[in-house]
């Protein structure tokens, strides 16, 4: 049964488009919900613990993650009120206005996603580093050449949408987003494949030498903290649905911006709370030497001995026991 009180002229599909553009909006509020809860967690545990230079360069990092959700998310609620109250009887509909992309405030949101992604790949990249420059310089190559060649043809993309008439569905620029978003979300993949392979390793080093402790440092969890399997998840959905012209997009992309933040400030609180692998904690454990976990003096970018460890014993049959070193060497 036709419901009489219908917008007239639009189809069942243009009706539908239009939900999927405000029920995105209430995700999109709520993933910056999250984000918000995330923002404060962080930078209270930097306020509050002794800083060294990194956790400085931390607070600026989760601050610019905010300013720029905050950013995104306001000018995504006024691209819903431009939307459907200031201009709802734009010729073609509220789906038509909306894909015109809103003038300079959807231009502004959609510009400063674009730029987050930076900072969430960049966070990624390090992380990769992390756990595995020190199996050679090589391993890092690749990642590297995906993530220039993703800034690269996401700065084309901003140059392109700020020039009038053109929005983010005009057909050239389908055609830079949808390879800058198939890089950042391969490179995302392959840094997530990479990352758990070596978690997983790790994991089966520990269990060798009967470690009791630090088993939550390589659980499920930290694998997919570690390798922003959130944003990978998000972010295919998007990249589908927006090859497609699927209104789904309209209910991944508000989600996504925030997601680009969630998933570093995940990792952030993480290694923060002494619950993920630090650069001096890797680097002992790659070495051999002790490595324990606890939540003092821990940060991201910690060359230093006085980082997060991890004890690791072996308990032997006769009741001794043997560290990893001793145990790698034997």
């Amino acid at each position: 049964m036709s419901n009489p009180n219908a917008p007239p002229g639009e189809s069942p599909f243009d009706l539908y488009n239009e939900r999927t553009i405000i029920d995105g909006l209430f995700l999109g509020a709520i993933a910056y919900g999250v984000h918000l809860t995330l923002f404060i967690w962080c930078f209270h545990i930097l306020l509050q613990k002794k800083k060294s230079g990194g956790d400085y360069l931390l607070m600026v990092y989760v601050s610019l993650l905010f300013i720029m959700g905050n950013i995104g998310n306001g000018t995504n609620i006024k691209v819903g009120e431009l939307t459907f109250v200031d201009d709802r009887n734009f010729p073609g509909g509220p789906g038509l206005f909306f894909a015109t992309g809103a003038g300079p405030v959807g231009l502004t949101c959609n510009v400063i996603y674009i730029i987050n992604t930076w900072f969430q790949d960049g966070l990624l990249l390090y992380r990769f580093w992390m756990f595995f420059a020190r199996m050679g310089w090589y391993w890092v190559i690749l990642p590297c050449l995906m993530f220039l060649a993703s800034v690269a043809l996401s700065l084309i993309l901003i140059v392109m949408l700020c020039v009038p008439g053109i929005t983010l569905w005009s057909t050239i620029s389908i055609n830079l987003a949808i390879p800058y978003w198939a890089i950042s979300i391969a490179l995302t993949v392959i840094i997530t494949a990479c990352i758990t392979t070596r978690l997983l390793y790790m994991r089966y080093q520990m269990r060798r030498v009967m470690a009791g402790s630090g088993s939550e440092y390589i659980s499920v969890t930290s694998m997919l903290v570690e390798s922003a399997a959130l944003y990978t998840v998000n972010g295919l959905i998007f990249l589908v649905s927006y090859a497609v012209n699927s209104p789904i997009q309209n209910l991944a992309l508000p989600v996504l911006g925030q997601t680009q933040s969630i998933a570093p400030l995940l990792i952030i609180l993480r290694v923060l709370q002494g619950r993920a692998w630090s650069s001096s904690s890797l680097a002992k454990f790659q070495t051999g030497t002790d490595v324990r976990f606890n939540n003092t003096s821990n940060t991201m970018f910690q060359s230093e001995d006085t980082g997060p460890t991890l004890t690791m014993k072996s308990k032997l049959t006769n009741g001794s026991s043997q560290s990893l070193k001793e145990k790698q060497s034997a």
